[in-house]
């Protein structure tokens, strides 16, 4: 999704998709690309997110359950965005990392996200990182996380809420990140960046 705004230079660029679908890795090599701060949401909230759900009486890993869903992860996506905010405020762009899976489908949150950067002049732009369930499922396990253990554990029951086919429902970048894509993942990255650059 990108904003017209002239002569801006200052991006919020969203690199979103489902776990095991290499977006941090993404947001990482933009990030590196362009020069712009990486925010992740994970880096950023994940110690507060374990520690409220065990005072809820829940397990730390969890991001499956009611409890998660109603009292940590707004919490989670709260802190994200006004880390987002501040930056851009301060005029510096950003790449924001996170499953953004309910938000990008979310036609009012992406039109006030994209209503703010155009109050504040800043473009506007997201990345969809899309895989298979063979290469999230192999990424899940490499990475050997925690917070992964419920997922892999309960795989039919995990996947039967992947729609490998979701995709936001503003304009995006679309990056292919399965692990038999002929195209390596840091030239499609490579290449988004170029034009987000190019076109600041």
């Amino acid at each position: 999704m990108t904003t017209a705004l002239g002569t801006s230079t200052t991006t919020l660029a969203l690199v979103a998709g489902y776990a095991g679908s290499g977006k941090s890795e993404a947001g990482k090599l933009l990030a590196a690309a362009t020069g712009w701060a990486m925010l992740d949401k994970d880096t950023i909230s994940r110690p507060m997110t374990e520690r409220l759900l065990t005072a809820l009486g829940g397990d730390p890993d969890d991001r499956h359950s009611t409890t998660y869903l109603e009292h940590a992860r707004p919490l989670e996506y709260q802190c994200l965005m006004k880390a987002v905010w501040e930056n851009l405020e301060c005029g510096t762009s950003v790449v924001a990392v996170a499953p953004f899976l309910a938000e990008s489908t979310d036609l009012q949150w992406t039109s006030r996200v994209a209503r703010r950067c155009s109050r504040a002049r800043v473009r506007f732009e997201m990345l969809w990182v899309d895989s298979d369930l063979e290469s999230m499922r192999n990424r899940l396990i490499s990475r050997n996380a925690s917070r992964d253990t419920w997922k892999l554990t309960h795989w039919p029951a995990y996947t039967n809420g992947v729609n490998v086919g979701l995709r936001p429902v503003a304009p995006h970048h679309v990056v292919d990140n399965r692990i038999n894509v002929t195209r390596p993942l840091a030239e499609q990255v490579e290449s988004i960046a170029q034009w987000m650059m190019g076109d600041a």
